[in-house]
């Protein structure tokens, strides 16, 4: 009989809640059992959806009551929190970024090689989106040739918080740099960026639409816009252009209304309900990976270094006006393919 997961939930904001009932309706080996968060209230609201979670104020208490942590809380404090995880050796799922700072990412890199077994995941969902996946099974199967230019487009409807380009790369950007390292299966070597404001109300200092132009060290490209007030609602689109042909996801299929001489769409707004699928696929995955001791089959941190060193550097490049270097360690042999842990 497999054991029962005991998983902590540390921030019940919009992704820490959505993890926590997606983890109670789809992974039958985990319950939530503690909730961390300084709003009070908000905790409370989804404890009573969920199977009467202990409530904690102090996420380091919550650390020690459970089996597994999900870090869904304010960027800042991720690193941290991963951290005190790895200290206690539990596996922990961390909403992107994984850290800060490239600093606090090279102690995370550093700890789980200490521990010699892969415990971090890191949520870049669009791993396990169908339209995704679908894409890089294309690609893989080198029916196509080989890949010549990733092509994404990231557009939400409106900026949550603020329309800087540093927090677009850092809180959206990091999605399109995973999606292209993973389907082109190289690593970024160079980026350029730059950015457009899209209406004179806003700051002097916005920005709020970005474009990326990366090389991978298999001398393809990856072309990304990530523009955050595009109004009409939330969309990804992927595409795939091959030496033989082209590949590119399909969108959501959406109910379509004809009438009086237009054709007309919904979109969504809610990227949650965007990419439902792939957040219930990830989850359940993730707790396969702990029930049956085994590396997690999506982002690692090494996955979670590499979006945060090109992001970084895309911000250099913004800021400057050049193409910059990424210069990003040596693969530890803990996150090279095949190895087991």
């Amino acid at each position: 009989m497999s054991r029962t997961i005991k998983v902590g939930i540390i921030g019940t904001g919009s992704m820490g809640a959505n993890h926590a009932i997606t983890l109670s309706r789809n992974c039958p080996e985990v319950v939530v059992t503690a909730l961390a968060d300084m709003d009070g209230k908000r905790m409370e609201v989804l404890a009573q959806e969920l199977s009467n979670p202990h409530c904690f104020t102090d996420p380091s208490s919550l650390i020690e009551e459970v089996d597994a942590v999900v870090v869904a809380s304010p960027d800042a404090t991720h690193a941290g929190y991963v951290m005190e995880a790895l200290e206690l050796h539990k596996p922990v799922f961390c909403e992107k970024p994984l850290a800060g700072s490239i600093e606090e990412i090279h102690r995370i890199l550093s700890k789980e090689q200490s521990i010699g077994k892969k415990l971090v995941s890191v949520g870049f969902n669009r791993r396990f989106d169908p339209h995704h996946t679908a894409v890089k099974q294309a690609v893989d199967e080198k029916s196509l040739g080989s890949p010549l230019l990733w092509k994404g487009e990231h557009r939400n409807a409106k900026a949550m918080y603020h329309n800087t380009g540093a927090f677009i790369l850092n809180n959206s950007a990091g999605h399109d740099v995973d999606s292209a390292r993973w389907i082109l299966n190289s690593e970024p070597r160079e980026v350029y960026c730059y950015g457009i404001k899209s209406r004179e109300t806003l700051g002097s200092d916005a920005c709020d639409l970005l474009v990326m132009n990366l090389l991978m060290d298999s001398g393809s490209r990856a072309l990304a816009e990530v523009y955050v007030n595009a109004s009409y609602g939330y969309e990804v689109t992927l595409q795939v252009v091959c030496q033989e042909g082209v590949v590119q996801s399909n969108p959501v299929q959406l109910t379509t209304l004809r009438h009086a001489n237009h054709r007309k769409s919904y979109v969504s707004d809610d990227f949650r309900s965007y990419f439902a699928r792939s957040y219930a696929l990830e989850l359940q995955e993730w707790a396969a990976s702990i029930a049956e001791e085994r590396p997690f089959r999506g982002a690692d941190a090494w996955d979670g270094y590499m979006a945060l060193v090109t992001t970084d550097a895309a911000g250099k490049s913004l800021k400057e006006g050049t193409v910059c270097q990424i210069e990003a360690v040596k693969k530890p042999a803990l996150y090279q393919e095949g190895v087991l842990c």
